[in-house]
């Protein structure tokens, strides 16, 4: 770990960013419950917002508690993380512009890796596109691609935190990379991201 990002540091980032990723939907649960304790029979008009906020919130923790939570939560097999995976992209894209996930898993124990680089490259999306995740035995490749441009500025922020430059604006939007990198620290497995306007592949092996 970099002598500039201590534990500690870790832990405000990652909460920062699960607090920012939920926090709208609690809002519009809180909002909702509001509005019908005034007019009861607007529960027709408001049921749509807490199912729909509800499901976010549902399927967002579930990738957050694997993705950052202790082992003991590990999934059961390569179809659950999927699942949990495709549910969590759901929640970011929109009906015009989804986020889509084609995976080829073998190992179920790097759930964490897979989770962690998925939701790195997914905040890469503007306007859609697909997450290809490939695991072969030299390594984990979480490729974005998009018929649209991908954010540049998010990528080569993503690109400057794997160099151990943290950015000073907003340095929770790369809270599941670098919480990724202190994960693989231990080991001898590096990170590497290699980009273009429609397409960006970020390597872990």
């Amino acid at each position: 770990m970099s002598d500039n990002l201590l534990p500690c540091s870790v832990t405000e980032l990652v909460c920062t960013r699960l607090s920012h990723d939920i926090i709208g939907n609690i809002g519009a649960v809180a909002n909702a419950v509001e509005i019908m304790d005034d007019d009861p029979e607007s529960i027709t008009d408001i049921k749509p917002i807490l199912q729909i906020s509800a499901q976010t919130l549902s399927a967002r923790l579930k990738f957050f508690r694997l993705a950052f939570g202790l082992s003991n939560a590990a999934p059961k097999n390569i179809a659950e993380i999927e699942k949990i995976c495709t549910d969590y992209l759901s929640t970011i894209g929109s009906r015009q512009t989804p986020i889509t996930m084609t995976a080829t898993l073998k190992t179920a124990a790097l759930y964490k890796v897979v989770m962690l680089g998925i939701m790195s490259m997914a905040d890469v999306f503007i306007r859609g596109g697909t997450l290809i995740v490939d695991e072969k035995e030299n390594g984990l490749t979480v490729t974005a691609e998009s018929a649209a441009p991908l954010s540049a500025g998010k990528l080569q922020t993503l690109q400057d935190t794997i160099n151990g430059k943290f950015p000073e604006d907003n340095p929770s939007q790369t809270a599941a990379l670098i919480y990724l990198m202190c994960f693989l620290q231990e080991t001898a497995v590096k990170i590497t991201l290699n980009f273009s306007e429609q397409r960006a592949v970020l390597r872990i092996a």
